[in-house]
């Protein structure tokens, strides 16, 4: 798949490509850290809030067929460049989308963003699993992943205290605001952050088309599953790919829920959150790099976080999930160390699900990608719904005993040999 190149810089390369994925997870969590500000702005409803968050992860699974096609035709270099430059546009496009107070154009702007994550999604990944050391894809992307659970920490502290700084307005003078001046000052705070991070995106873009990224051929592998008397026609034919999708969507619908509810009850607990991520991205690279089972790591993260989600059911006091009165409730940091559980799951689903794909590789990866939807269906249904405690814990930890059967049983298929 990969050449030996002794001149290729590896370093270089997974730094390029480390700041990518940092730069996705500061994004990802600013958009949820802004939310608060965005609400206020346009005066919306939570029905139209909880659209915004729908419309972004609807984006991967409208977009993700399309894009599959476009990544195969012109390689991954050129479509990480394309990525870059879309997420880009929809950064700016928070500009306009403010000054007019038009909320239409703002699920655009994230529409367009998330279309940029999704060429981002299917060439990054599987590029980076592939690339070097054979066999040793789920800790490469579980390392890699670990610079987007970095941004994913950075970002609330950015937009708490750094995008304050940059509007250089003295919170304190707030309070002698008019109301014309109050709007626009929460225009600024909006406008700036997503001005830089466009800046930024447009930056990265420029230093991808500089920089020799190795090829990697895929084109002439033939999928390493036992052929089937009638053939396979469709991507999701492939029992690793189609239970991929499934754990991948209970997975993230589960995660941004977790992320969601903790930012309502107690947002100042969100960067131990990401942060327990993170930790557990830099461990769970270094025991696969050490030849750890990643079906075993699934196993054990997944029923980690069940019993975790069941604990918190049995010692929280308030009868209803949803609408649980403000404060810190200890049982909380409950829910925070599932973070840590979380870490390599979307790392070692995504590559166990495209493993031995040849050719395929695009389309599982873009198959697999679409799956990200799950993270606005999941949150929606439970918050539209209002669903009571037990309810909602049950969804969840199903959702995470799926992973964990991926990893005992559905990651396996017939094949004529394994890397894993």
């Amino acid at each position: 798949m990969l050449s030996k190149n002794p001149e290729i810089n590896y370093p270089k390369v997974f730094l390029i490509l480390a700041t990518l994925f940092f730069m996705w997870g500061l994004i990802t969590v600013i958009n949820i850290s802004l939310m608060n500000e965005i609400i206020a702005l346009f005066h919306l409803s939570f029905t139209e809030f909880t659209v915004l968050n729908v419309a972004l992860y609807a984006s991967y699974f409208i977009a993700s067929y399309p894009t599959g096609f476009i990544v195969q035709s012109i390689g991954f270099r050129k479509s990480m460049i394309m990525g870059a430059v879309i997420a880009a546009i929809g950064c700016f496009l928070f500009y306009p989308a403010t000054e007019q107070h038009s909320y239409r154009l703002l699920l655009v702007s994230l529409m367009v963003m998330g279309i940029g994550f999704t060429f981002l999604q299917i060439s990054a990944n599987p590029y980076i699993a592939l690339l070097g050391i054979r066999g040793k894809g789920a800790a490469k992307l579980t390392f890699i992943q670990a610079f987007n659970s970095l941004g994913t920490v950075i970002a609330p502290l950015l937009a708490y205290g750094l995008i304050h700084f940059l509007v250089q307005v003295d919170p304190e003078a707030i309070h002698n605001f008019t109301p014309a001046e109050i709007i626009e000052h929460k225009k600024t705070i909006i406008q700036v952050p997503y001005l830089f991070f466009g800046t930024i995106w447009l930056l990265l873009s420029i230093l991808l088309f500089l920089s020799e990224l190795p090829k990697i051929n895929i084109l002439d592998k033939e999928p390493l599953n036992k052929r089937t008397p009638d053939g396979r026609r469709f991507i999701w034919q492939y029992p690793q790919v189609r239970y991929a999708f499934v754990s991948l969507f209970l997975y993230v619908g589960a995660e941004v829920y977790i992320a969601s509810y903790l930012e309502i009850r107690a947002a100042s607990l969100m960067p131990y959150y990401w942060g327990l991520a993170m930790l557990g991205r830099f461990m769970g690279s270094g025991f696969l790099y050490l030849n750890t089972s990643p079906r075993k790591l699934m196993q054990v993260s997944g029923l980690g976080a069940v019993v975790l989600l069941l604990i918190y059911m049995f010692v929280n006091r308030s009868h209803i999930f949803i609408g649980a009165e403000a404060g810190i409730d200890p049982a909380l940091y409950l829910l925070v160390i599932v973070g840590f559980f979380n870490s390599i799951l979307w790392p070692t689903v995504f590559t166990m699900g495209i493993d031995g794909m040849g050719r395929h590789t695009i389309q599982a990866s873009a198959f697999i990608v679409a799956a990200i939807i799950g993270g606005a269906i999941i949150p929606y249904t439970i918050f539209y719904l209002d669903l009571s405690l037990w309810l909602t814990i049950l969804i969840l930890a199903a959702a995470y005993i799926c992973v964990a059967w991926f990893g005992l049983k559905g990651s396996r298929y017939e094949k004529e040999n394994n890397f894993y």
